[in-house]
């Protein structure tokens, strides 16, 4: 096949598809545009999860009407003049590829009027192409409108979520830059709805009252570390204020959103010791550094970064955090004195292994068995359960096979059309952060048929009336919350059984609790019963066996 230099509309293509993967993609690049013209107001509408119409709106220094077009051409941009700028970036933005590569897979207006100006000029474009232009009259500020993103491009579209979880992967950029950017004002709208509006006081914690609430951001901890050029700002949680998953973290480098795993690890580093397996630190965290320290030009998306000396970096963030829990939340100074209890969240009630169902379902006389009998031998590092069976020896993922058991306890429950829920003596109100309340509203009729009795109360507040049974006595907010975190790293998020195996998982028996002989045999016994003792169901392995052939061959007797 001979070698061909792609067409120019190809080329875009491919380029668009780096940059703009969904829609959450489009609204982040608007808005860094936004913020690197000076913008301190800024709005983000959007219809059908950004699908159908994504506008962003912003009071910046606007774009003159000579240079509209130039604005759509790739790799054309304000904010480098020669290479040695790319030693030294502090924008946000800086390869003038966004705005080429959303025209190249939507229908762009752009609309833009600069301080002196006395109207404002707009820009049509379809497929990448400017089609008509004109002047209106509006405030000094830019107005970029996107319609029917990935509609000419359907095998994109094939592998986007549904309008709801693209709504709320939307939230959650907007809650970020509104996290990074205290000082602006930030108001998002879902098909007509308000799902978060910020102060733009600049104080950070007004910033994530409006995100995660008025108590959260009440109780998290200053933090303010410098250390061999980096400078370490934000707010952290005490150790009771965790969280079941890292979705609760937020980490900029000179104010842009970065995603680190190492940035991650830091930070449990701090909380060593002070949080149970599984859960997490909720954190708003901006690391300063001279931008020569920092390359932000090694991914398209421009999400990732390299440091120049990441040892420093790191250990400024652990040792910035650790002196923020310390001061805020002292450890005891008496050696004797008995650790912390776990939140409610992590403790499950007494004997709720071997607590027998309210209503056990008829047994077949002869029941067919997908695991043979077991003997229960020990546990090993409170995590692992030792059986013994007549084909060889199994280790028992203790948290996988509950989480099995509770699973098919719940669809069973269902099936007899059993009662699910446990009410509240009174209705509990939550609080719920815009991506978090997106994936309530999708899932809403999912978590009310397996327990979870829900009302709207207020923006993005809700009255908890009752919960699962299974989660017995738990806290119900941290249940619930837990619930959601669990569903949100499932894709898709939304179903009735992908709901109750959330529930199930968040119910069953942490990873690193002891347990004692009774409460293994009952726990071993219900997973001999289940229909599918093998996985979790979430498709995790609950077991692995060695059989004696296989013991014998390790120690060398065959």
């Amino acid at each position: 096949m001979p070698i061909r230099v792609l067409a120019p509309e190809v080329v875009a293509r491919i380029a668009a598809g780096e940059v703009v993967e969904r829609p959450a993609s489009a609204v982040k690049e608007l808005i860094e545009n936004a913020l690197d013209a000076g913008a301190r107001r800024i709005a983000v509408e959007i219809r059908g999860g950004g699908l159908e119409l994504v506008r962003v709106s912003d009071d910046g220094c606007g774009i003159p009407a000579e240079e509209l077009e130039l604005a759509f051409a790739r790799h054309a941009t304000s904010k480098l003049s020669g290479p040695a700028d790319l030693q030294r970036i502090v924008t946000l933005g800086f390869r003038g590829e966004a705005l080429p590569s959303i025209a190249a897979v939507a229908d762009v207006e752009m609309a833009s009027r600069p301080a002196g100006a006395e109207v404002g000029t707009w820009l049509r474009l379809e497929g990448g192409r400017p089609v008509a232009r004109g002047q209106r009259g509006m405030a000094p500020g830019t107005v970029v409108t996107v319609w029917r993103l990935f509609a000419r491009h359907p095998a994109r579209r094939k592998f986007l979520r549904s309008p709801a979880s693209e709504g709320g992967l939307i939230a959650q950029v907007v809650s970020h830059y509104a996290l990074a950017y205290p000082e602006v004002r930030f108001q998002l709208l879902a098909d007509g709805r308000s799902v978060l509006a910020t102060p733009g006081s600049g104080d950070l914690r007004d910033a994530v009252a409006a995100v995660y609430g008025a108590q959260v951001a009440a109780a998290l901890l200053p933090l303010c570390w410098r250390q061999e050029g980096a400078e370490v700002a934000g707010l952290v949680s005490p150790p009771h204020l965790a969280r079941a998953s890292r979705a609760y973290q937020s980490f900029f480098v000179n104010r842009r959103w970065v995603q680190n795993r190492r940035l991650s690890f830091a930070l449990a580093e701090a909380y060593q010791g002070l949080l149970p397996s599984g859960r997490h630190p909720l954190a708003v965290v901006d690391i300063r550094l001279p931008p020569e320290a920092v390359d932000v030009n090694v991914h398209p998306a421009k999400s990732e970064v390299r440091f120049q000396d990441e040892h420093a970096v790191l250990s400024a963030l652990a040792r910035g955090v650790r002196a923020a829990l310390l001061e805020g939340s002292p450890v005891p100074r008496s050696p004797a004195a008995a650790p912390p209890a776990p939140p409610p969240s992590e403790t499950p009630p007494p004997r709720a292994l071997w607590e027998p169902p309210t209503t056990a379902p008829a047994r077949s006389p002869t029941p067919r068995r997908a695991l043979p009998l077991l003997r229960v031998v020990g546990q090993v590092a409170s995590l692992y359960i030792v059986a013994e069976g007549p084909d060889g020896m199994y280790l028992i993922d203790q948290h996988a096979a509950h989480e099995r058991v509770l699973y098919e306890e719940v669809l069973a429950r269902r099936q007899r059309s059993e009662p699910v829920s446990q009410g509240l003596l009174a209705p509990v109100p939550v609080e719920l952060s815009p991506a978090q309340e997106a994936l309530l509203r999708e899932a809403r009729e999912s978590l009310e048929v397996n327990g979870f009795r829900l009302e709207p109360f207020g923006q993005r507040g809700y009255l908890l009336r009752a919960v699962p049974a299974l989660l017995g006595k738990e806290e119900p907010t941290a249940a619930l919350l837990a619930v959601l975190d669990r569903m949100a790293q499932d894709s898709p998020p939304e179903g009735v059984d992908r709901v109750a195996a959330a529930v199930a998982c968040h119910a069953a028996v942490r990873a690193g609790k002891a347990l004692s002989p009774e409460e293994m045999r009952e726990l071993v016994r219900r997973l001999e019963e289940a229909q599918v003792p093998h996985t979790c169901p979430h498709g995790r392995p609950t077991m692995l066996q060695l059989s004696a052939e296989e013991l014998a061959r390790g120690f060398g007797r065959r």
